[in-house]
């Protein structure tokens, strides 16, 4: 990863070729609009990053804020792209003002009418930031302008993408699309994409409900494979997640709390309902056999991994109606043969398979939850055996290859309607 801070000079677009089949993207360049990069919850973004890379695409970054603190992926250091942090605000600074000043030249009309329109909504900050990557667009020469998460970057990246005269298209996730905050905005936010990816068929369905008139496609998020754990029957729960109120680490406390075999739990990550969690824990008397790591590296949660007995994930759909759309975690623990214990909501019906790769209970269940925990638990084969399919399922669906073919699919149509 390198840090760009000079101001980009104006080239013609490089012409698209496939001149090596192994390289299927060369002479692809797409400009990513990110809202926070690097971000430790965001491993998916970085491998898409590397995957893209690797099939020979130029990728540049834009990002919205600066690194999230703390501990990141070792990953991020094999990003070439090089990367940028655009002003928070709309100060305008000579480079801001010269980025407008050549954009508007370019474009005249369409940057009068989304001014006005900024000026009209409040947006004013994320056209100021928008001109900016139209500039670098136009002066690196970028073909198509690709955001992550339907909110504050897909602003960005639509408004770029009309000032610089290039397509642009945005990977919605599950808080962006389903949270009551952001279900109003989003057509407006994505108006004018060339295509919605999306994470799972659960979320195709849902926003081809919502907007029919918007392309929308799927793309899983391609993971690496890494080598099968032998689960560890002995071993604790572990829980990998954000402690927010849709992961339902409450529902899996209260589980713990009524399980019949002994066991701990290690919960694996940080957020605004830790300490509310450390409470219950307390609470119902097991705060000794519940275990808050915190946010941990690639490096550590995959020792977290391989010395568990299971994975339970207890998802739920909040009350603003925010709820994931395909758990990393999950797809993690099944590629590395780890038996997994999750809910019947949103799409991870499409991910585990009841009884064959995993159990799935009702959500808000604890009762139900520890019964499934127990049963992988008080049957080592049985979990072992589901393990190894839930990995031979993700191998075959979340392959990276195959994902970021159908990305280069989804922007190679782009660049050439």
């Amino acid at each position: 990863m390198t840090i760009l801070d000079s101001e980009p000079h104006i080239t013609e677009p490089l012409p698209l070729t496939t001149d090596a089949l192994d390289r299927p993207g060369q002479g692809l360049r797409v400009l990513y609009v990110l809202k926070r990069y690097p971000r430790l919850s965001e491993t998916f973004v970085v491998r898409e990053l590397l995957g893209l890379e690797a099939a020979g695409v130029s990728v540049g970054v834009d990002a919205l804020l600066t690194p999230e603190p703390g501990a990141h992926h070792a990953d991020v250091d094999r990003v070439a792209a090089s990367v940028r942090y655009l002003p928070r605000k709309a100060e305008w600074s000579r480079p801001m003002v010269t980025a407008h000043l050549r954009v508007g030249v370019h474009r005249p009309l369409t940057w009068v009418r989304l001014a006005r329109a900024a000026r009209r909504t409040g947006g004013w900050r994320r056209f100021a930031q928008a001109g900016m990557v139209a500039d670098r667009v136009r002066g690196d020469g970028f073909h198509h302008v690709h955001a992550h998460f339907a909110t504050a970057a897909a602003e960005v990246a639509r408004d770029a993408a009309a000032l610089s005269g290039v397509t642009f298209s945005v990977t919605a996730h599950a808080k962006d699309i389903f949270h009551e905050d952001n279900t109003e905005q989003l057509p407006r936010r994505v108006a004018g994409a060339a295509t919605v990816v999306t994470v799972s068929e659960y979320n195709v369905r849902h926003l081809a409900d919502v907007m029919p008139m918007q392309r929308v496609r799927f793309v899983p998020n391609g993971l690496p494979m890494p080598g099968a754990a032998v689960p560890s029957p002995d071993g604790p729960v572990l829980c990998v997640a954000r402690l927010v109120p849709k992961k339902g680490i409450d529902v899996l406390i209260r589980a713990m709390a009524v399980l019949q075999t002994p066991r701990s739990l290690e919960i694996v990550g940080d957020g605004a309902c830790r300490a509310d969690l450390e409470r219950l824990a307390g609470e119902l008397g097991v705060d000794d056999r519940v275990r808050f790591l915190g946010a941990l590296t690639s490096a550590d949660v995959d020792e977290a991994y391989r010395r568990c007995a299971l994975v339970a994930l207890p998802c739920r759909i909040d009350a603003d109606g925010d709820r994931d759309g395909m758990p990393t975690v999950l797809v993690e623990a099944m590629a590395r043969a780890v038996p997994v214990v999750s809910t019947d909501v949103v799409g991870i019906d499409e991910l585990v398979h009841h009884g064959h790769s995993g159990l799935l209970v009702r959500p808000e269940d604890p009762t139900a939850l520890a019964a499934a925990i127990d049963q992988l638990l008080g049957d080592p084969e049985g979990a072992a055996a589901m393990g190894r399919h839930g990995r031979e399922h993700v191998i075959d669906a979340f392959a990276p290859a195959r994902a970021t073919s159908a990305l280069l699919s989804v922007f190679r149509e782009a660049v050439s309607a």
